[in-house]
């Protein structure tokens, strides 16, 4: 009987629109993120030739805006509401990771990578609050779906990547680029709902 109940509550989550567009975004942007992430040191190792004291100093940047700007963020959506900040961060990430396709100075890759960071902040966060109003009564099951979600995409992602670098990193920073592109423009319209209640009422 405690089976059928906790299978009838994931079909509740996923049941719906809204479950299904946000228990997707959260796997495929942590793809995204794990895959472009998880492969930055090789990445600094054969682009710039740096060490691992050097590859440490450079992924400084990815822990920096999430630190700094988390407030802010969350202070933001609650004014102006997900619909927006949604496509900005998923755009943010997708211009940090294109951005290392190009051979330009280490202090760009850096920023880019700063950059990365902070289109993840703006995103995954803001999707882990959707799936709290998708919770209900079930918020612990909510958000432990949003976690398998989340941790199944950093392994499919560093596996992905990983089989993508056959073609080289710029093909599959291309490659993981494009789908990120295309997932921020879809969010657009995917997403505009999610707005302030105080908008909706108004």
């Amino acid at each position: 009987q405690n089976r059928g109940r906790t299978l009838l509550g994931y079909r509740d989550l996923i049941g719906t629109p809204r479950g299904q567009r946000t228990y997707g975004y959260v796997f495929v942007n942590s793809i995204f993120h794990s895959g472009v992430f998880t492969w930055l040191g090789v990445y600094f190792e054969q682009r710039y030739g740096l060490g691992p004291v050097g590859i440490g100093v450079a992924l400084l940047g990815y822990g920096i805006p999430g630190f700094l700007f988390g407030p802010l963020i969350g202070r933001a959506a609650d004014r102006w509401g997900r619909a927006r900040l949604l496509p900005i961060g998923l755009g943010l990430g997708a211009l940090g990771a294109a951005t290392l396709i190009f051979n330009g100075p280490l202090i760009l890759a850096i920023v880019a990578v700063t950059v990365l960071s902070l289109g993840y902040d703006m995103t995954q966060p803001l999707f882990g609050g959707i799936v709290t109003a998708l919770g209900g009564k079930r918020p612990g099951q909510a958000m432990g779906l949003n976690v398998f979600a989340l941790f199944a995409g950093f392994g499919v992602g560093s596996l992905l990547f990983g089989e993508a670098l056959r073609l080289g990193f710029g093909m599959a920073l291309g490659i993981f680029v494009m789908v990120q592109a295309l997932a921020t423009a879809l969010s657009i319209g995917w997403f505009s709902a999610e707005v302030p209640v105080n908008r909706v009422n108004s």
